[in-house]
């Protein structure tokens, strides 16, 4: 065990490398990456943040309340207060909201967006440093009225400060270093809370703070990686911070699911333990049951708390387990110092009371549950089962009770309550798998996005989702991430049962015995294909011409780009045509603008059908456009594209019904060592475009140096 522990060790601190390996890595890929996002997508995944803070939260303080650590408690009010910091970030900064906010967006959004994380960092702070320094205090308290106070207190007063005081500017863009130096404040309380729990070193065994240091790692890479260095609103780094603001809440919600499923199998196993011992005792006491000796000393040995009461109510018989479950002595029951009806829990004296108050009866057997106060105060579950005794004459001889401390079998039952409501009403959809991959549970979310019911997957494999837009290497990286003992996270395209595709951006983690043997997997999944198609219609706008969906100038200049790279390192050719039409003013003049632009479509259409599949064509603006050729060996080839071009847009065009006529002027550059950049090829293109015009239009020219 030893040796597996440290083999544990080694992948858990191996994952917190590699993560900020990512991390590290990912901001330097997207350096390049322009992603302007907008109001509306930012709305967006800040109510998304704000539902699983709230769930986060609830969850957080409900194992508060059923296991009494107060790290939850810190932890369960700093979601909480998040939960309600995310939710006014989303609301004040939308564009409803603006009017009534005495700051304007480029202020109120940075600084909404810093009061919460350093909400929630200063409490992830505060929850390892109270158990620092509580730690050897078995009997501390916290404060539950004072933390939720301070809470409510913080999360008000951020409320009321951000709608009555005008916010001074938050982003330094001339500051080439960091554009958002208040961002670094946050990271400091997540930094000290990552070193805290590193030092508390519960990861080593608790998957719980082994989720909640991976959620502190993103929170600090969030706070110093990318949005410092966010130069303006909804750019890239401001989008991929506030993606991984969710990352690091849906860590925490990994943690709290996979620590209640454990809590549940290592009790599901110790009743099983039990269950074996009591089928034991009971065949023992059957062995037993002719000598009186025999039976007292199973009694007294026993590990539930046994008594026999006579006919008349008196005690005839009390095990001394009775100290150890209520703190009171054999003697005291047995005297009638202490009857049961005294120690029952006040929440169960008018029920329960009735049945220990009636005098022993002859008939029937009974089993309750309910609760007693011990004598130091604590209260305990207990099973009761009482049934007659006989002797061997058939005479009445008094009634024996066995009495069980169920207390950890209750918690369990509520445990187990707390994980089936919270997977039941949790927003991400969540399934479980044996470790065949065979579906044992699916929440309800699992059938709202996928169309399947319960009853139609389980026993089954997941791969009934399987789009087929995934290559199988994708599964297999996936699957040796999950054997391999690790999470795997990622966006997935999975199908629904209607057969229709859809986005899940997953997390799905291996559950391991105390062999470190895969038993179980469980996976979060959360549906963005409305994130996703968002994407895809910003990408369309910005790269593609709205009018004739050709390649703007920006995807264009792009494609040359590239296309002169690979020349260069194939020591190869590419043509480049600019085109410009000829009496296009006067289509305009004669059908009106609306004509010019039926009349660019066509046109775009016809170039399109002169050219190969892998040429480009692209519109520039106008009536002005460009066609990238490659791939030739013999310059004739652009000549004959370009003759069939002038051919084509020399046929009339029907606009409305009515008959139009234009032409083309078109300049061709070859690319050379002289014209491998992208500037120097369209110059010379534009010099050839020049001539054509100057030579009588509707013909090609070709750059000659």
């Amino acid at each position: 065990m030893a040796a597996e522990t440290i083999e544990l060790d080694k992948r858990r601190l191996g994952l917190y490398a590699l993560t900020v390996a990512t991390l590290l890595s990912g901001e330097l890929l997207l350096r390049n990456v322009e992603w302007l996002g907008g109001p509306q997508l930012h709305t967006l995944m800040e109510t998304a943040a704000t539902l699983l803070a709230l769930f986060v939260g609830a969850m957080s303080l409900i194992r508060f309340f059923s296991q009494r650590d107060s790290q939850f408690l810190y932890i369960g009010a700093g979601f909480l207060g998040t939960a309600l910091l995310d939710g006014y970030h989303a609301v004040v900064t939308s564009s409803y909201f603006q009017a009534y906010m005495p700051s304007d967006m480029p202020h109120l959004v940075p600084w909404s967006w810093i009061a919460s994380r350093l909400f929630l960092s200063v409490l992830m702070f505060v929850s390892w440093l109270l158990w620092y320094k509580h730690r050897d205090d078995t009997a501390f308290e916290p404060n539950i009225k004072a933390v939720f106070g301070a809470t409510a207190l913080a999360t008000l007063g951020s409320f009321l400060f951000f709608l009555i005081v005008p916010l001074p500017p938050s982003s330094f863009a001339e500051q080439a270093l960091c554009h958002r130096p208040f961002e670094l404040g946050p990271a400091v309380f997540f930094f000290l809370a990552l070193a805290g729990y590193l030092y508390k070193g519960d990861w080593r065994h608790d998957s719980f703070d082994h989720w909640l240091i991976l959620s502190l790692i993103v929170g600090l890479a969030t706070q110093t990686v990318f949005m410092p260095f966010s130069d303006q609103l909804y750019d890239t780094e401001f989008n991929v911070a506030h993606l991984l603001k969710k990352a690091s809440y849906l860590f925490v919600l990994s943690g709290l699911l996979i620590s209640l499923y454990q809590t549940y199998q290592e009790l599901k196993a110790e009743t099983e333990r039990r269950a074996q011992a009591e089928s034991l005792a009971l065949e023992r006491a059957a062995a037993l049951a002719e000598s009186e000796g025999w039976f007292r000393a199973v009694a007294d040995y026993t590990h539930d708390w046994e008594y026999w009461v006579a006919p008349t109510g008196r005690m005839l018989y009390v095990s001394p387990a009775c100290e150890r479950i209520t703190g009171y002595t054999s003697a005291e029951f047995m005297a009638g110092e202490v009857k049961m009806k005294d120690i029952l829990s006040p929440h169960e004296r008018s029920a329960i009371g009735k049945h220990f108050s009636k005098i022993p009866y002859q008939y029937g057997t009974d089993e309750l549950d309910f609760r007693i106060v011990t004598r130091a105060g604590e209260e305990r579950w207990l099973n009761h089962v009482c049934l007659p005794i006989y002797d061997e004459n058939s005479h009445f001889l008094g009634r024996r009770a066995s009495n069980r401390d169920i207390t950890e079998r209750k918690l369990a039952e509520f445990e187990m309550l707390t994980l089936s409501t919270a997977l039941h009403f949790s927003p991400a959809a969540v399934f479980i798998t044996n470790a065949k991959g065979d579906i044992e549970y699916v929440n309800p979310k699992f059938t709202d996005v996928t169309g399947y019911t319960a009853s139609e997957v389980l026993g089954k494999n997941p791969r009934l989702l399987k789009s087929g837009e995934h290559a199988v290497e994708f599964y297999e990286q996936m699957w040796a991430t999950l054997t391999a003992g690790a999470t795997w996270t990622g966006e997935i395209i999975n199908k629904r049962r209607n057969g229709e595709l859809y986005w899940e951006s997953a997390s799905i983690s291996p559950i391991l015995d105390e062999e470190g043997n895969i038993k179980r997997y469980v996976a979060v999944k959360q549906e963005i294909t409305a994130k996703k198609k968002l994407e895809e219609t910003l990408y369309h706008q910005a790269n593609f011409d709205v009018l004739t969906g050709l390649p703007n100038r920006n995807l264009f200049n792009d494609r040359l780009e590239l296309a002169l790279k690979q020349a260069a390192r194939s020591a190869g050719s590419l043509g480049l045509m600019m085109l410009d039409l000829d009496y296009f003013k006067e289509i305009n003049d004669t059908f009106g603008h609306d004509g010019g632009d039926e009349l660019l479509k066509q046109v775009a259409e016809r170039i399109q059908s002169c050219v190969r599949d892998f040429d480009t064509v692209g519109r520039m603006g106008g009536d002005e456009f460009m066609i990238l050729v490659e791939g030739f060996s013999e310059a004739r080839i652009p000549e004959e594209i370009a003759r069939r071009i002038l051919e084509a847009l020399e046929k009339p065009f029907i606009i409305f019904g009515q008959e139009g006529r234009i032409s083309a002027s078109i300049g061709v550059a070859f690319s050379s060592p002289q014209a491998m950049d992208k500037e120097a090829l369209k110059k010379r293109a534009d010099i050839a475009l020049y001539q054509a015009k100057a030579g009588g239009r509707n013909r090609v020219v070709f750059f000659n140096a």
